[in-house]
């Protein structure tokens, strides 16, 4: 009926743009960055909890310099399908109004004040939990989520065009696969292109080309685990990240943030 789940990943491994059936609730414990929510992009910090109703495109892109000393960001996510505020007006009556308020809800909200406080401290009871006890903390979760007075609405409805949705499929691919070597022509034949319209297609829509982004993208994931993980050689950071020669490695490094990947380190 509902699941609940305590994660603690690298900022490469969080899925790309994506919407589902049911409702998520989030909870960011460690991490920040630019969060899209149908069509809007704003900043988010550490210690926000987030509603997102079914079907409306999200995606959280961490910044992979906010992260813990393990090298990972951390959040609790709460899924439930649509069917499960009406199952549970079915058995408590009482709870019909609050709810419908949930079943009503379009758009993606984001818990401020004492509903925030509230909805963590459930959150964390649930987590050190045993099975029936987490039953009933998910009641009361739903039923703090409908009070939505302390609710700010943080999201435009937007279906994703075929051009987004192409752009999409590329960035999950990427953050798949960049540890190892990507050719255009292999990435082109994934999104049903030949390469020339690809390297058409992408340098119109991104005003860079693939490689250039792709680099960037590897180099973001690499200055991550570089303060992350002082104990990793710069060397086994330049491979895992998708770099196969050290020294262009850390010529890229450098030009791209002005200082060696050993100074930045430091």
């Amino acid at each position: 009926m509902y699941t609940f789940d305590h994660v603690r990943i690298t900022p490469d491994k969080q899925i790309g743009r994506h919407s589902q059936s049911g409702y998520e609730l989030d909870y960011i414990i460690t991490g920040k960055g630019i969060r899209t929510l149908g069509c809007v992009s704003e900043p988010f910090q550490e210690g926000e909890v987030v509603l997102v109703p079914p079907e409306l495109p999200h995606q959280w892109v961490f910044d992979p310099e906010a992260i813990d000393r393990g090298g990972c960001i951390e959040n609790i996510s709460f899924h439930f399908p649509p069917t499960f505020p009406e199952k549970l007006a079915e058995t408590f009556p009482e709870l019909s109004n609050k709810m419908l308020r949930l079943q009503n809800l379009t758009e993606a909200v984001r818990y401020e004040g004492e509903a925030r406080e509230r909805l963590i401290q459930l959150l964390m009871d649930m987590d050190g939990s045993n099975p029936e006890a987490r039953s009933a903390g998910a009641v009361s979760l739903m039923t703090e989520m409908a009070h939505l007075g302390d609710a700010v609405s943080i999201s435009s409805i937007s279906k994703l065009s075929s051009t987004e949705k192409r752009l999409d499929k590329i960035r999950i691919y990427v953050r798949c696969n960049y540890a190892r070597p990507i050719t255009i022509e292999e990435i082109a034949s994934y999104v049903g292109m030949n390469r020339t319209a690809f390297c058409t297609f992408y340098r119109k829509e991104k005003g860079k080309t693939f490689i250039t982004d792709l680099n960037e993208f590897r180099l973001e994931m690499a200055a991550g685990l570089l303060k992350g993980h002082p104990e990793i050689p710069v060397s086994e950071i330049a491979e895992a990240v998708g770099f196969g020669s050290l020294p262009h490695f850390v010529r890229s490094f450098t030009k791209w943030k002005g200082v060696s990947p050993g100074k930045w380190r430091k």
